[in-house]
């Protein structure tokens, strides 16, 4: 990268958390090329002293880089433990109050829409729950303000049996202003710290904390921490299940909703602490098996065009292009059979799928070439424990301990 695109690229990560490395090199030359033209800056320079100075091309740059991609009813399984946990914990326990929740990003409105008609299913009355939909793209949430989506917002098989829930018409399908009433819709960033005014029972925070750099990602966690409520849930994306495992978060033991309870009880008296995901050479290192045999060393060329293959499979996953993101991720691995994080990645992939036992298969073949690999450790605890093996989860869960306590 040259100078100019580097500072860009601080801008980003300084103003709302971006992390370069997670958007991707090309994905963010990309974004700037297109604005610098759109703007009708002759060079690069003279587009970042613009930038420096217009809020409004900075919100620009923003929205040519952030992918508004999401569908209803995503993870499914998710809208199931909603229900479940409204109906049997929540609701007996507070039938006075007004259910409260977030949805952050919500992107085109798709999944703020879906947790409305999951509650007007529990059933909840309309004064009974309120939702707010909070994204940094403008573009976004005009989009999810009308209510209007064609067939690509509609990519699972499970939906609620009531369909009434839609007006369809000319191969669009319009949210009707029932479920849209319990929406509010505004452009925020989860690092404004305002959002503490008034905490929510329920938080969807998916596919965000994967983008932020570690900063930013602790002290968003730190601001979810603070305005989620005792015992309230707050939903992550499948490959972001391995930041939140420290207290107040419990894994919730429901197979693909990727959830966590708050928990305000005092915490064990040596808590397991979270992996650390993003800085794999602070694992602590014990010797490896020896790996499979492989081809003669790649050149470094080849190798940096690998390791961005293995990146590329990741940001498709995070977007949801789960078969896209296997199909890259096989094919790294013709090249690099022995690599761990691989086999993590596909994990994952299966596990975002509802595939558990394909999923633990992986996870253990990661921990075959990397016996230290924390998260794919803390992986296989999270499926045991979810699955009632809470003895086969406390063996791996005594493994990472003695990992970060040796």
């Amino acid at each position: 990268m040259n100078s100019e695109q580097t500072e860009i690229a601080r801008l980003l990560k300084e103003r709302v958390g971006l992390e370069e490395s997670k958007i991707g090199t090309r994905q963010l030359s990309k974004a700037i090329a297109n604005r610098q033209k759109a703007c009708g800056c002759n060079d690069l320079p003279s587009y970042l002293k613009h930038l420096e100075r217009s809020q409004r091309e900075f919100q620009e740059l923003v929205e040519e880089i952030v992918i508004s991609e999401t569908w209803f009813f995503r993870h499914y399984e998710a809208f199931n433990l909603l229900r479940k946990y409204v109906r049997s914990e929540w609701l007996p326990n507070h039938p006075q109050e007004k259910l409260r929740v977030l949805s952050l990003p919500c992107s085109t409105g798709e999944e703020a829409y879906s947790i409305a008609m999951t509650l007007f299913e529990v059933p909840l009355s309309p004064h009974q729950f309120e939702i707010d939909g909070m994204d940094i793209s403008e573009t976004a949430l005009a989009k999810a303000k009308q209510g209007i989506y064609g067939s690509n917002s509609f990519r699972t098989h499970d939906f609620p049996e009531d369909k009434s829930f839609f007006t369809i018409g000319n191969d669009l399908y319009e949210v009707p202003p029932s479920v849209r009433n319990q929406v509010k819709f505004r452009q925020n960033n989860l690092l404004n710290t305002w959002l503490l005014q008034e905490p929510y029972q329920i938080i969807f925070c998916r596919h965000l904390l994967i983008y932020l750099d570690n900063a930013s990602r602790n002290r968003a966690i730190n601001i979810l921490e603070k305005i989620l409520c005792d015992r309230g849930l707050l939903f992550v994306g499948a490959v972001e299940t391995t930041l939140l495992n420290s207290p107040p978060f419990r894994y919730m033991p429901h197979p693909s909703a990727f959830a966590y309870q708050k928990i305000l009880d005092p915490a064990p008296s040596s808590p397991i602490k979270p992996p650390v995901v993003s800085s794999p050479s602070n694992l602590v290192t014990v010797k490896k098996r020896k790996p499979f045999p492989s081809n003669p060393s790649p050149s470094p060329e080849s190798q940096q065009t690998q390791l961005s293959a293995l990146k590329s499979a990741r940001k498709l996953a995070n977007q949801g292009q789960l078969s896209e993101a296997t199909e890259q991720c096989q094919n790294y691995l013709s090249q690099n059979p022995a690599d761990a994080s691989a086999y993590l990645l596909l994990g994952e992939i299966e596990q975002a799928k509802g595939n558990i036992d394909k999923a633990q298969r992986y996870f253990q073949k990661a921990l075959y070439l990397q016996p230290d690999y924390q998260e794919a450790l803390m992986h296989l605890a999270l499926l045991r424990e979810s699955q009632g093996d809470a003895k086969g989860a406390a063996v791996l869960k005594n493994r990472i301990q003695r990992l970060q306590n040796p």
